[in-house]
């Protein structure tokens, strides 16, 4: 047995054998027959994007991105203008149909849904995107609340004390915008905020046109300026918002701009 070892390991290309299978593995050659171009294809890939960058931007087109511009771009913004005419339209009749007491409970009613809507748009259950729809329902049934309150009594309040306090609550948000506020919040504050502005602005505009000129005419170029704006939102949603919650953002401004060209160019009722 011993002369039969010693026979064998003085064969030639004894190791040189073992050696050459591992040195020249067939799988190393498959690969490279597969994969010629393995090594050069991110850099290659980067060329690609450097000289053609709209051939790989998918931020923009494919049906997942598109249904989302409409479900949580387009149909936001027309919920919100639909809302709006409905609760701007409907105080009337309820306040000459029921009288003062109907229109209490009236917006009781809203107030009570606009507070549901808040305890939804903080739950942390809930994905981002329907934190942020809750937080949009909420600021218009809060402001269309406290919008039809103001019909219940005979208190006034003036210019300058609505001023300091639109200051105010737009200081107060400012600070807490990023630090405390989560983003169903955020949409209800901005959207009430939106819907406060606006009231105070026309309000001035009634109070200073009667004696300025100017203000006539302001009235009317902010129309046009609302229009601009309107286009750019759509614009913006259309081919550069990227994620769910960039198109609701977009809703949100393509809302105000549509409400305020409807104010000036067709009457359309506040409240």
């Amino acid at each position: 047995m011993m002369k039969r070892l010693q026979s064998a390991q003085k064969q030639p290309n004894f190791k040189q054998a073992d050696f050459s299978t591992f040195r020249h593995s067939p799988s190393n050659s498959s690969t490279k027959m597969l994969y010629p171009f393995s090594r050069t294809q991110p850099a290659f890939g980067r060329v690609l994007k450097t000289g053609f960058p709209w051939l790989f931007e998918q931020t923009w087109i494919g049906p997942a991105v598109w249904k989302s511009k409409l479900y949580d771009g387009i149909l936001p913004a027309l919920v919100m203008i639909l809302l709006t005419l409905l609760f701007n339209l409907l105080s009337l009749p309820v306040e000459i149909v029921f009288g003062l007491p109907g229109l209490l409970i009236y917006t009781l009613v809203i107030l009570a849904g606009g507070v549901f809507a808040l305890g939804k748009c903080i739950q942390m259950r809930f994905n981002e995107i329907t934190r942020a729809w809750y937080g949009v329902v909420s600021g218009l049934l809060l402001w269309f609340a406290v919008n039809t309150a103001g019909r219940l009594g005979e208190a006034a309040v003036s210019m300058e004390v609505q001023a300091v306090m639109l200051l105010l609550a737009m200081l107060v948000i400012m600070t807490l915008w990023k630090t405390v506020f989560p983003i169903g919040i955020r949409f209800l504050v901005l959207v009430f905020l939106i819907n406060w502005t606006l009231r105070f602005w026309l309000s001035v505009h009634a109070f200073l046109a009667v004696d300025f000129e100017f203000f006539r005419w302001s009235y009317y170029f902010s129309g046009f300026i609302a229009l601009s704006a309107l286009i750019f939102f759509l614009m913006w949603m259309f081919f550069k918002a990227e994620s769910r919650i960039h198109h609701l953002w977009a809703a949100v401004g393509v809302w105000f701009c549509a409400l305020l060209v409807m104010i000036i160019f067709f009457q359309m009722p506040l409240g």
